[in-house]
């Protein structure tokens, strides 16, 4: 499904810059989990179009560093390979993003896409550094957002996307109530920005991709 405003994106990456970013990834996974690299490609392909999807329905109105959502979203898993706990791989992929070159944005977009983000107490508290890891701008927002609601179902062995209520209640039945509070809040928060009309746009694309993998047709171009 095409990008619904493609004309008012700027600041594209260039195709060499954006093949080094799917090489890299690619070296990563292939490091990391030969057997996984399909599925790790196919998540970060549909998290990178539907943000490029989602980012067009902001524009023009709000201003979309298009470089860094495509480098960030393409990137954000990247530091699987380094993280000996899942909660690290946000911090792993913010240094592997920055010691390629790409956009420090890109860097920040690997490492505040874990849930919702995390407060400098709450990282610390996870013997990670003591920094604030919460997604602030609309590149981070809007990798994170998409993140949280792609999911991959071992039974079928493909991805899905759910709807927000179903980000919600995984986090929550994960990571306690309160967090599942958090998430809600931030969901929500994004679907406003949205509006009504943007997001059932956004939920047609969605649901359009959804039926392309549930037919077995998914996977990186």
């Amino acid at each position: 499904m095409p990008n619904p405003n493609a004309e008012s994106h700027k600041n594209q990456p260039d195709d060499g810059e954006m093949e080094r970013a799917w090489r890299l990834l690619e070296q990563h996974a292939e490091a990391w989990r030969p057997a996984w690299k399909a599925s790790v490609l196919e998540h970060a392909t549909l998290v990178h179009d539907a943000a490029c999807f989602l980012a067009a329905l902001f524009s023009p109105q709000v201003a979309v560093d298009t470089r860094v959502l495509r480098l960030g979203a393409i990137l954000h898993d990247v530091g699987r390979s380094r993280a000996q706990r899942v909660v690290e791989h946000g911090v792993r992929s913010g240094e592997i993003i920055r010691e390629a070159g790409f956009p420090e944005g890109a860097a920040r977009i690997g490492e505040t896409h874990i849930g919702v983000g995390l407060t400098a107490e709450e990282a610390a508290d996870l013997g990670l550094p003591r920094r604030e890891f919460v997604p602030h701008t609309i590149e981070e927002r809007i990798v994170c957002y998409v993140d949280n609601l792609l999911s991959y179902r071992s039974d079928t062995k493909h991805h899905l996307f759910r709807d927000a209520a179903g980000a919600v209640q995984r986090f929550a039945e994960e990571l306690g109530t309160a967090y599942g509070e958090r998430v809600e809040a931030f969901m929500e928060g994004v679907e406003r920005e949205m509006g009504p009309e943007r997001l059932s746009r956004f939920r047609t694309y969605l649901a359009d991709v959804n039926r392309t993998l549930s037919n077995g047709i998914g996977g990186p171009s």
